[in-house]
């Protein structure tokens, strides 16, 4: 399977992205800055984090650094998102 590379021009919801070497889901876009978005990936207790992110050259990173994000589980909002990164079916898996 071949994989679009997923950028701001080309981001939606529930796509899956890298950030950094961390799988997660978009959850979230901002209208006025689509290389601003939101998304939930699970850090190393396994626990779903959501975070803001953005596009630089080339890739998604943190908008900022250090532990910024919130539990993803307790957003009731964000549920949908939550189960299919739990899920695992990210298509970069895919052959």
């Amino acid at each position: 399977m071949i994989m679009r590379k997923t950028t701001p021009e080309n981001v939606k919801l529930k796509d899956w992205i890298y950030i950094g070497i961390k799988e997660a889901v978009v959850c979230g876009i901002d209208e006025n800055n689509p290389n601003k978005i939101e998304a939930v990936y699970l850090d190393n207790r396994n626990q779903a984090i959501v975070e803001f992110v953005q596009y630089n050259e080339g890739h998604w990173d943190f908008v900022n650094l250090g532990l910024c994000g919130g539990y993803a589980d307790n957003i009731l909002r964000l549920g949908d998102y939550v189960r299919l990164l739990r899920a695992g079916n990210n298509p970069f898996w895919s052959k």
